[in-house]
């Protein structure tokens, strides 16, 4: 690892970097900073990289896997997030995107939360095993968000926790966590299970809550049936600006992939939370929609 690289990992202001043949760039509070020349950005350092990233998920990279999400680590004390891609997808070459994952103990509803009565409303419906749909754009601090309020979650209650690549802790012995494994090529050896089958499993595992880290496809129907049924204390994220909006498409990506009625979505979850980004970069949760609690 080089003294530059060494150094922008180490410091936690930074959420996001990328890695590409341009140069280190990194995200810090609001806005790019970068380009940065490293020796990490010759292309044979960045491939080299970029296998043993995609080695995590048991890829290859190449011409029919020119791409993948898994995780890494750097020293055992940086954790990342970690988006590969190659050519021929990249025009540009091998390109690295890492946003960091902070350590669970780091969040606390009160780092999101101003409003005191809102707050005390919030713990007692995670108490009460309510469901939880969380809305923001990328980067806004969904994951983080979500992470905070599963450290509510009382150390008694089995959790079961659903993601394409492992970012959220899991909040004792007696939980546990699946990983989809994609197969968005056909290329790839051996068999594939999507976040939607793995919420299916996930019922079969008798949990006192389910948490999904984001809903953005079919896994939606799966959730949709689970809360029809009467399935508690499930909670994601997806994509949207809005309460209303997270609402909405959460409706749509059920509409996607069911036939048929679909019922809305204020009738399925108890709490919808909107979290944005801040000017000074903090992450504050911006509007809270309660439906039926």
């Amino acid at each position: 690892m080089t003294p530059f690289l060494k150094n922008t990992l180490e410091k936690l202001e930074i959420e996001d970097i990328v890695l590409s043949s341009r140069g280190v760039f990194y995200f810090e509070k609001t806005s790019w900073q970068g380009p940065f020349q490293d020796p990490i950005c010759e292309e044979k350092n960045l491939f080299i990289l970029s296998r043993k990233i995609a080695d995590r998920a048991n890829i290859t990279l190449g011409l029919t896997q020119p791409s993948a999400d898994s995780y890494v680590d750097f020293q055992d004390k940086h954790f990342f997030r970690a988006h590969v891609v190659i050519a021929p997808m990249s025009l540009r070459g091998t390109e690295i995107t890492l946003r960091r994952i902070r350590a669970s103990q780091n969040f606390q509803l009160e780092d999101f939360l101003d409003d005191s009565r809102l707050l005390k409303k919030l713990k007692s419906s995670l108490l009460q095993k309510k469901s939880i749909l969380i809305a923001g754009i990328t980067g806004a601090g969904k994951s983080s968000l979500l992470t905070a309020l599963m450290n509510e979650i009382p150390a008694k209650d089995r959790v079961v926790i659903l993601e394409d690549s492992p970012e959220l802790p899991i909040p004792n012995e007696l939980s546990s966590k699946l990983l989809a494994r994609s197969d968005r090529f056909g290329f790839r050896e051996g068999a594939e299970w999507d976040l939607c089958h793995l919420v299916f499993e996930c019922l079969r595992m008798r949990p006192d809550r389910m948490i999904i880290g984001e809903c953005r496809g079919p896994e939606a129907r799966a959730i949709h049936q689970a809360l029809m049924t009467g399935h508690k204390g499930v909670m994601t994220t997806l994509h949207a600006g809005s309460c209303s909006e997270g609402l909405h498409r959460f409706e749509e990506l059920v509409q996607n992939s069911l036939k048929g009625p679909v019922l809305p979505s204020k009738k399925l979850w108890d709490l919808i939370l909107h979290i944005k980004i801040q000017k000074n970069g903090s992450r504050k949760v911006e509007e809270v929609l309660e439906t039926h609690l």
